[in-house]
């Protein structure tokens, strides 16, 4: 049965893997330049910055298991961090808080190390012909025919994928609603003396801080504090320059910690599909239609271990099909 799975976040990767533990080789697409998706770091002159998914958490007993491997290996650790409420300085719930290392991206490079994963390849038409699925990237070259394809790609970009093919499948997606989120990576000249790690301000324009040497395997200097903007907020100014709103938000910041910084450099990055407003929350996990899935976070709940469960779920309907034994369900 030959798969593509177009998207290598962690629910493509979650996907991938589970169809090649049944010996079922999928092909994964991705536009960028390396898998994770949102879990993915920036590079910069003073090192990576996790201006994604800041930590994830696991409750569901299949990802408490395969969370443990991920530790057997090294990649994944505890947080040992108590996020504040600001400036009412509350603790925020107490959970376990669980970070890739040395930084965000290795959790999805380690998953794609053994897979067929091609990277900086953007799917832009998908048509049903004869011999299955056929996959086109943005210059019209076919990339080849599939008997099925699973699309993990965030809501809006999967239903424009999907109008013209499947447009029962691309109204069932469209109903998911994504939000924006402004991040910022500040690099300070000195070292705060303050006491807390993280953060969730209660009002105003920020909506997370963290300081990133605080997380397991992150360096202390030069000391570095990630900024998340609110997703009202970042709707509001989705288009503002990456400059305007890294000093907007370092003002916010300076506010908050009742003191002015000194930058060194800051590093603004837009992700305009960073969370889900309305995830679908599907019990089973994905959404189909004849020989096209759908999985992701804003399929099930909109967290980490959502994405890994949304695409576990899909590649087990797949490989139902495969066997024979139950095709998913129209």
């Amino acid at each position: 049965m030959r798969i593509a799975i177009i998207g290598a976040g962690i629910a493509g990767l979650s996907a991938a893997l589970t169809l090649r533990e049944s010996g079922i080789a999928a092909v994964v697409y991705d536009k960028g330049r390396g898998p994770g998706g949102r879990t993915v770091s920036k590079r910069t002159d003073w090192g990576s910055i996790d201006l994604g998914a800041q930590y994830f958490t696991a409750r569901d007993r299949s990802f408490r298991s395969e969370v443990a491997q991920w530790e057997a290996a090294d990649v994944v650790a505890p947080w040992s961090v108590n996020p504040w409420v600001l400036p009412e300085r509350q603790p925020a719930s107490a959970q376990s808080r669980l970070v890739a290392k040395p930084r965000m991206s290795a959790l999805a490079r380690h998953l794609a190390k053994d897979l067929d994963l091609h990277c900086g390849v953007q799917i832009s038409e998908m048509s049903r012909e004869l011999g299955g699925w056929v996959l086109r990237e943005r210059h019209g070259e076919v990339l080849g025919e599939y008997d099925a394809v699973l699309v993990t790609a965030p809501a809006p970009q999967a239903q424009s994928l999907l109008a013209e093919p499947c447009p029962a499948l691309a109204t069932q997606v469209g109903t998911a609603r994504m939000q924006p989120c402004w991040a910022v990576g500040l690099i300070l000249e000195h070292a705060l003396e303050l006491d807390f790690s993280a953060g969730f301000p209660s009002s105003g324009p920020l909506g997370w801080v963290a300081r990133s040497g605080s997380r397991p395997d992150r360096p202390h200097w030069p000391e570095t504090w990630i900024l998340h903007a609110t997703a009202a907020w970042s709707e509001a100014n989705l288009e503002w320059p990456a400059e305007q709103v890294a000093s907007y938000l370092t003002e916010a910041f300076c506010d908050l910690v009742h003191r002015r910084v000194e930058v060194t450099a800051s590093i603004a990055h837009r992700w305009r599909f960073a969370r889900a407003r309305q995830s679908l929350g599907s019990e089973q996990g994905y959404l189909v239609s004849e020989d096209v899935l759908c999985a992701g976070d804003w399929v099930t709940d909109g967290r980490v271990e959502g994405a890994w469960l949304s695409g576990r779920a899909a590649a087990q309907a797949l490989i139902r099909k495969a066997q024979g034994s139950a095709a998913p369900d129209a």
